[in-house]
């Protein structure tokens, strides 16, 4: 896949994956947006303002987005796999698991962490991974170019 396809991929999951973190924040009463809490981690450590803060957690966010659509592109390339809806949500899952250790590690080494239903929080973060995973897999191109950012890595 080429750069602007991993964008594409990494900007569609991460949008669907934050579209139910926050539908499910609104259901449950609870923070679950991924941005909004890292907004609230960098706020109250960083020198930043709360409106900096806020630009720079939807920017890492997105970031990681991007960083998983490479990821997932490398594993393809690598395994010469194609695409699919099942490994695109067993490779959410995984993400999901690795987003949740980092989190916790995050939220224990943070001097002063929001108060965020962790228990809660690391559930359903591995079920927006899954719908990450399963939206990369859609937007994976079937006919790969032969350019693929993989390739150059």
């Amino acid at each position: 896949m080429g750069v602007k396809q991993v964008i594409i991929a990494g900007v569609t999951g991460t949008t669907l994956m934050t579209l139910f973190s926050e539908a499910l924040s609104r259901v449950k009463g609870h923070n679950y947006n991924e941005a909004e809490i890292l907004s609230e981690l960098l706020n109250r450590v960083s020198p930043l303002n709360k409106q900096q803060s806020r630009v720079a957690g939807w920017i890492g966010h997105y970031g990681v987005g991007a960083m998983f659509a490479t990821m997932y592109d490398v594993y393809l390339n690598k395994s010469n796999t194609k695409a699919s809806i099942i490994n695109g949500a067993i490779f959410g899952a995984l993400s999901g698991l690795t987003g949740a250790a980092i989190w916790h590690t995050t939220f224990k080494a943070h001097p002063n962490p929001p108060g965020v239903d962790l228990k809660n929080y690391y559930k359903q973060l591995i079920v927006a991974h899954v719908i990450f995973g399963v939206a990369a897999a859609i937007i994976y191109p079937e006919n790969k170019p032969k350019q693929t950012l993989s390739a150059t890595l």
